[in-house]
């Protein structure tokens, strides 16, 4: 079957000739009839006008044309984007007046737009509050520079250390991703003790006294891993604890020996995702998002940690429940 749908239109009896391949883009069954006027109604409702617009304009003119549309499969209900081309053919020996044309599914394309177009808008979001707020504690500084009052430096020292930190962290993200994509994420191991990394890191959660967190489990169970990318994934998920449940003051870390491997939890008592978005969590640009309640960030910590634990040859997951907590794991051989 080619990859390329096909038709063929009679300009003036609008006889109309399609392939099957061209009936499986808008879902009719291969012997089922489809004509022009039926398949422009697959179109969704918001290009359909525009989309019969384009093309009695191109019949009526003799023209040439070559467009976009999504469509919804008239059986499978599949959503598609397509793009349609077509070429005006006059009478000649014999033969009327036809257009000839080929469509091809570019929905695969136009997804990775959309995530482009997302994650653009997302970054310039995120990378502007910091900004602005440094900018703002910079210009205050240069205002009493020559009169600082010590307790006003102090604080305007320490909003914009905030913003910087915010900063670094969101351009650390995107070249860990960059990385990735082109396969320059090194892995530096060495033998470690997993629980002495998991009660040496997080010291900004501690500093905050906002939450506590409390180990348990295998206190000398050691791996052959990369520390520092390890306990970046871990900050990670106290990250995530802390960000996604607010209202809960406990955060439980552990280590078990589970066969010939690690295994790594941080469980929260937070509100719980819903059973439909667990399976998108490692996506990349993916975020939760609670009801109306804005969390920030890229939505690349999760998708970086998942690979940072595949490239150990471990695996990663999550079990949740509303309302009951959250439990992120992941799994590193000895």
């Amino acid at each position: 079957m080619h990859e390329i749908g096909n038709w063929i239109i009679d300009v003036e009896t609008r006889a109309f000739d399609p392939s099957q391949r061209m009936k499986e883009f808008f879902g009719y069954y291969i012997d089922e009839v489809m004509s022009l006027e039926n398949s422009l109604e697959c179109v969704t409702e918001e290009y359909r006008e525009k989309t019969k617009e384009a093309i009695e304009k191109a019949f009526l003119k003799g023209e040439s044309y070559n467009i976009e549309y999504p469509v919804i499969g008239l059986h499978d209900k599949t959503f598609r984007w397509l793009r349609d081309q077509a070429k005006f053919y006059p009478a000649k020996e014999g033969k009327p007046a036809h257009y000839s044309g080929t469509v091809l599914d570019i929905t695969e394309r136009k997804e990775f737009e959309q995530r482009k177009d997302d994650f653009i808008s997302i970054a310039s979001h995120e990378l502007k509050t910091p900004v602005s707020s440094l900018k703002a504690a910079l210009q205050l500084m240069d205002r009493i520079k020559n009169k600082p009052a010590p307790e006003m430096m102090i604080r305007l020292i320490d909003q914009a250390n905030k913003s910087m930190d915010k900063i670094s962290g969101l351009i650390e993200e995107l070249l860990n991703v960059s990385r990735m994509n082109e396969g320059e994420l090194k892995l530096n191991k060495t033998t470690f003790t997993l629980a002495h990394m998991m009660q040496q890191c997080c010291n900004h959660i501690r500093e905050d006294g906002i939450h506590k967190l409390i180990f348990s489990g295998n206190e000398n169970l050691q791996v052959h891993a990369d520390e520092n990318r390890v306990d970046q994934v871990v900050v990670n998920l106290v990250n995530n604890a802390v960000k996604y449940a607010p209202g809960c003051s406990d955060i439980h870390l552990s280590v078990e020996k589970e066969n010939s491997m690690a295994l790594v939890k941080v469980r929260d008592c937070g509100p719980g995702i819903a059973k439909e978005k667990l399976q998108h969590l490692f996506d990349r640009y993916y975020r939760v998002d609670h009801g109306s309640h804005h969390q920030s960030g890229l939505g690349l910590g999760l998708y970086i940690s998942s690979e940072i634990i595949k490239r150990h040859n471990g695996q990663i997951g999550v079990k949740s429940e509303v309302g009951e907590g959250t439990t992120f794991w992941f799994t590193l051989p000895l």
